[in-house]
């Protein structure tokens, strides 16, 4: 294919700028991949040895150098200040040709390492640098219409080679102070619970000013799996910084600016509080983020990353705006499909002539529902606060606003994207963690650029997971290189998707394809026992160089002339035969060269092991990683002859798909143990090294261990002995010799669909436990999309779907091999021979395709939940640990004595809810035995224990504050005028009782009613709130004959004040209920909420033990008709703030647990009794009994 007018450009801008000099770089050269940039920087004030490799990455290298800009990034160790430079390059390269883009990545590194700052000059291309590089191409440039953007889409995508007006540094004005207020108002009563905060910033001679929008977690409604998977503490909050740079922008600001000019930058972060500091706040803009967003990362400072911030950060920096505009101009379309006409515009300048659109918008337009996934139905089971749609409306828009609820809806789903361009990704329905879409340049950036997971946090805390996962991939490679024993292609296992785009180099070893026939002579030649002829296929050498190699010394003496280019620094391959091994047992060594001199070279080796080779008619024989049984009878001064092979093959160069699963099987084989990889980091975890500066991992393998870690889209984690928390308790017993994992797949979406199909299930137990089978090659693809029926193994006696089984045995048959131990990766510690999974599916087997077994059509009825994996037997072997890293237990493969397991049973029925399963198909463990299913760890069944606890939570009234005195300065910025810390509107009515109307309300008492709201809405607008000293929310009153009232503001030097503010609360709560009888009869009034400490206990403000306000006013005989509500309440204030005896809060109970309207009633008559007052007798009604 003939290279793109940009990237014609490319070379030739290449070429030239390696014919000029550049301040402190040398060594420009290409990289790895096609189109890179390599190149030395050299500064003094750089730690030892004073320089680092910098790679250069072009952008869409269609549209360069224009529309272009460039990935900058180094494998190296640096100090953060010089990594923030090379992050901050990719907006900071904007539209620059490759001259100008080194010229100014060495200014503002210079300028960085010597604490200056780049001159407006030299960082940036003037106007007429522009214009000059724009020259040579203008009359071909005016011919490109049809790289234009149409003029329907307007400005969405920026034009970076104008540099933006360097932005002003004033105070913001008194008008554009309260656009702020009110933007952020708009948050707060937004009802969704979110937090705005003015950070800091907005002063005199202020660039950056910055504010936040937060979240509770848990307020998203995910799954605990979802949350799980992607490191989320329902407790924590999702926290939105927005920096704006000179001033404040609104919305409409915005909207007429260039998309390139918005002066505005986003960070989505967690924090365990609502607010963050300046400080923190500020790293998060200017720090370089960590390579791991996970967990380790989580347990550090306050403010930190989520899985996936770089993501969604890049979304918001270089798409939200984009997408506001389109949705500005035409309101009819959504979120979802405007994120896609941006992307599909962008793709689209970079195109060739004659080349599609990747997007399908027809498949996702307003209103359509997607039939694969139910998308439509997906989006009305959202919070509600997420599909409210804050630009449809007509007067002003809060940005802070608009931003979260897009940060938030993209999070949500952020298993839909690719997570580095951010386009919808098709059949992504099984995914639980966000991935890349199948653009090889997408994969190169996300293992490049630290997008993806942390390879060192899951070595360290879950290393059989890891050690898992490779197992897995190399059992597929496996079974793909072993063509001759599968009897047709349709049933060969392969890989579905290889690591392409990463520039994988690999070692110059092909896999043979012609069977060599070999007489091996077994026992002692004096025997000569001869077998039928073996035949095996031996590998093939790719430019070998001819060496003599001392084991020993690692040195290799090149005997032999060659044209091959070997270098110090370089990994290579050495091939060795034990001469008196059977078969001529070959070696393969993997090593990096230290030093040459001559023909002699020093070698570094990493590892050593057999080389893989596939024999007919008998199985494959196991990889040998044992020194010595590799080594044989060679002395410690002998040398052996060899072949050297690089390690410099491109593995997307590679032709067949075979051969690329030779060459990964190769690299994992050549790996470390796991144990080793963690003890490794544990070591050296002060200096927070990472494994790419192991001397024993190359750049090749950790790219590929990345890879796989990486790919795996769903949640795994080890349960059982040796784990801690939910995960001791989640082990499933009844499966003895076997390790548990806990297994999530699916989307949130899926997941929503499986619970949306339980709701058709009339039965006590809603879904069946039952148990999937397959081969160990398969399941390096399962994890990665699931469970699914498009490819046959086993035929399909009983239909189409996917199979499962009630009988644990009957599904592990389906996982048999003959090659159970040549399929093992050789460093593994789990020695996986065999893989199982437990699945919950939609108790409906009446509608399955096969109810014996279970065969299921429809895949979103069917999650799996467990995997279970056999580790083989140990042949005079060291123990393994297969426990995890809290423990080091032996495994046991002898059978439990049933006395001993019945007792564990008993043992953990006693600690552990068990899952009641339908009797009907009840799933058993392995020959028949019982199973103990945790309840807690069938989501399911969880779910409903979860609705029961939050009902029963409802039902006592117990409910969070979200009231702090991390609040009062956002308060005060919010409501100037109001001196408290009380906040109106944020009283959650869900946790209160709520009443229909009465039947006997009259139109009298309606109307008296009416009357008393019109009087008091007049007061509580017009008085400040710190002065009125109660609060109405009169939009929030449906029945006229119940009120919820807030009295707040108290005397800070009140006992009550004091109580309230440890407890974290601004306002008492009362219930104001206005019985048969009123206005001739009082209202009934009492406490809702906090309950006091009682009379008898030292409490006292007139609120009786059960609630109830203790006062002559509210009974018959201090009551008048001619009473206003505004009296009642000021009266019922003053008592609570009654000194003879203070009211103090009852510490004793949750501070937010309610009073109950039957104790309040009860207690109100006893204190009547106790007076002599004269009690109501519509206090005898229906109403007061709930």
């Amino acid at each position: 294919m003939a290279p793109s007018k940009g990237q014609s450009r490319f070379q030739a801008d290449f070429k030239s700028a390696t014919e000029k000099t550049y301040n402190n770089i040398t060594c420009l050269d290409k990289g790895d991949v096609e189109d890179e940039i390599t190149f030395i920087f050299t500064h003094s004030s750089l730690p030892s040895p004073s320089q680092f490799e910098i790679r250069v990455q072009p952008q869409d290298i269609r549209g360069y150098p224009n529309e272009s800009t460039f990935l900058v990034y180094t494998n190296n160790d640096i100090p953060s200040a010089v990594a923030r430079v090379l992050e901050e390059s990719i907006s900071k390269t904007m539209g620059m040709r490759i001259d100008n883009m080194l010229s100014n990545l060495s200014q503002r590194l210079r300028a960085t390492l010597e604490n200056d700052s780049p001159s407006t000059d030299d960082a940036a291309m003037t106007d007429a640098d522009a214009d000059a590089d724009e020259s040579d191409f203008e009359m071909e440039d005016m011919d490109s219409s049809d790289e234009d953007i149409p003029f329907d889409y307007g400005d969405i995508v920026p034009t970076p080679s104008k540099q933006p007006t360097p932005p002003s540094i004033t105070p913001l004005s008194g008008e554009l102070l309260e656009r702020l207020r009110r933007d952020l108002l708009s948050v707060y009563e937004a009802e969704a619970g979110f937090h705005p905060c003015k950070i800091g910033g907005f002063g005199e001679g202020e660039l950056y000013n910055i504010i936040s929008v937060s979240i509770r977690i848990r307020k998203l409604c995910l799954s605990q799996e979802t949350l799980e998977a992607w490191y989320l503490d329902p407790s924590d909050y999702l926290v939105l910084l927005i920096r704006y740079e000179g001033g404040y922008h609104t919305f409409e600001d915005l909207m007429s600016r260039p998309v390139g000019d918005s002066r505005t930058s986003f960070r989505l972060r967690k924090c365990s509080k609502k607010r963050t500091t300046q400080e923190e706040a500020n790293a998060a803009f200017a720090s370089n983020p960590p390579e791991k967003a996970s967990k380790e990362a989580m347990e550090g400072p306050e403010l930190s990353d989520i899985w996936i911030s770089k993501s969604i950060d890049d979304l918001l920096n270089t798409k939200f705006i984009a997408a506001s505009k389109l949705r500005d101009s035409d309101k009819d379309i959504s979120w979802e499909l405007a994120k896609e006409k941006v992307h599909s515009q962008i793709h689209q300048t970079r195109m060739e002539p004659g080349e599609s659109p990747q997007i399908e918008e027809s498949q996702h337009e307003v209103g359509k529902e997607d039939p694969a996934t139910g998308e439509q139905d997906y989006e009305a089971k959202l919070p509600s606060f997420l599909t409210v749609d804050h630009l449809s409306g007509d007067g002003e828009v809060s940005l802070p606003l608009v931003a979260m609820q897009f940060a938030l809806l993209h999070l949500v789903r952020c298993t839909d994207y690719c997570v580095v361009c951010h386009g919808k990704v098709k059949g992504n329905f099984e995914a639980l963690r966000p991935y890349v879409c199948s653009e090889s340049l997408c994969l190169h950036q996300y293992m490049n650029v630290g997008l993806g997971p942390s390879i060192e946090y899951e070595i360290v805390n879950q290393p059989n997971v890891v050690d898992l996962l490779i197992s897995f991939c190399y059992a597929t490679l496996y079974a793909q290189c072993a063509v001759s024993r599968w009897p047709a292609p349709s049933t060969q296992p392969s890989i579905r998707e290889f690591p392409t785009g990463l520039g994988l180099k690999v070692p110059k070893i092909r896999k043979g394809s012609a069977p060599e026939v070999e007489y091996p002579i077994y026992g002692p030649p004096s025997a000569n026992i001869r077998r039928p002829p073996v035949r095996y296929i031996k590998e093939k050498l790719v430019d070998p160089v001819k060496i003599d190699f001392h084991w020993s010394k690692s040195i290799a003496i090149i005997t032999e002339q060659s044209s091959v280019n070997l270098q110090e620094g370089q990994w290579v391959a050495i091939t060795t035969t034990q001469p008196d091994a059977p078969w001529g047992l070959a070696v393969l060594h993997h090593a990096r060269i230290e030093s040459m001199t001559g023909k002699l070279l020093h070698l570094s080796v990493a590892s050593r092991h057999s080389m893989p080779r596939f024999y007919e008619p008998l199985s494959t024989s196991p990889i040998i990683t044992d020194v010595e049984t590799l080594r044989g009878s060679i002395g410690n001064d002998a040398t052996v002859p060899g072949y050297i092979v690089t390690c410099d093959d491109e593995l997307d160069d590679l032709i067949s798909e075979d051969e690329k699963a030779f060459s990964i099987m190769l690299i994992l084989a050549g790996l470390p143990s796991v144990a080793e990889m963690r003890s490794y980091l544990m070591d050296n975890q002060h200096q927070q090294l990472t494994l790419a500066k192991w001397d024993r991992m190359s750049k090749e393998s950790v790219n590929l261990l990345r890879w796989i870690i990486a790919s795996n889209r769903s949640y795994i984690v080890q349960v059982g002995d040796g784990q801690t928390g939910t995960q001791n308790r989640e082990k499933i017993s009844g499966v003895d010799g076997w390790v548990q994992f806990r297994f999530a797949q699916g989307s949130p979406e899926k997941e929503e669909l499986f619970h949306r199909a339980l709701q058709s299930v009339n039965k006590p137990t809603k879904t069946l436990l039952a148990w999937h089978g397959s081969g160990l090659y398969n399941w390096h693809s399962i994890i990665r999309q699931g469970l699914d029926f498009k490819d046959v193994a086993h035929g399909r006696s009983y239909g189409n779907g996917i199979y499962f089984s009630s009988s644990f045995d009957y599904s592990a048959s389906y996982t048999r091999d003959l090659d159970s131990n040549a399929k093992v990766w050789p460093r593994s510690s789990l020695k996986i021979g065999a893989a199982i999974s437990l699945n919950e599916l939609v108790n409906l087997p009446e509608k399955f395709v096969c109810s014996q077994p279970f065969v299921v059509q429809e895949c979103h009825w069917t999650q799996c939940r467990y995997l279970f994996v056999k580790p083989l037997p140990e042949v005079d072997g060291p123990t393994r640990d297969v426990h995890g890293p809290t423990r080091d237990v032996p495994i046991s493969h002898h059978k439990t004595h049933k006395t001993g397991k019945r007792a564990r049973l008993k043992k953990a029925k006693e600690e552990v809810r068990e899952f009641i399963q339908d009797p009907t198909y009840i799933a058993q463990g392995p020959y028949g035995a019982k199973l103990f299913v945790p309840r807690y760890a069938i989501p399911s069944a969880r779910n409903e224990d979860d609705k029961a606890m939050n009902s029963a939570k409802s039902n006592t009234s117990e409910c969070e504050s979200d009231s702090s005195d991390e609040d009062e300065e956002d308060f005060m910025f919010l409501y100037p005028a109001h001196k408290t810390d009380f906040r109106p509107g944020t009283l959650d009515f869900s946790t209160l009782p709520q009443l229909a109307a009465p039947s006997y309300a009259t139109n009298i008492a309606q109307k008296a009613l009416q009357q008393e709201i019109t009087k008091l809405k007049k007061i509580q607008d017009s008085t400040p709130l710190h002065q009125l000293g109660w609060y109405i929310d009169f939009d929030r009153i449906e029945n006229l004959s119940q009120w919820i009232v807030e009295l707040h503001s108290f005397d800070p030097d009140l006992p009550l004040a004091q109580d309230m503010k440890k407890a974290g609360l601004t306002s008492i709560v009362l219930e104001m209920r206005f019985l048969r009888g009123f206005p001739i009869s009082p209202p009934f009034v009492r406490v809702v909420r906090p309950r006091f400490l009682p009379f008898l206990n030292g409490g006292g403000g007139h609120v009786t033990g059960g609630g109830a306000m203790c006062m002559e006013l509210l009974t018959n005989s201090g009551w008048s008709p001619a009473n206003s509500l505004e009296s009642v309440l000021l009266q019922v204030r003053m008592a609570i703030c009654s000194t003879d005896p203070p009211a103090r809060l009852d510490r004793t109970v949750h501070a937010l647990r309610h009073y109950g309207v039957r104790e309040a009633v009860e207690a109100y008559k006893r204190a009547a009794m106790g007076h002599g007052w004269e009690v109501p007798p519509d206090f005898l009604d229906e109403s007061l009994r709930s």
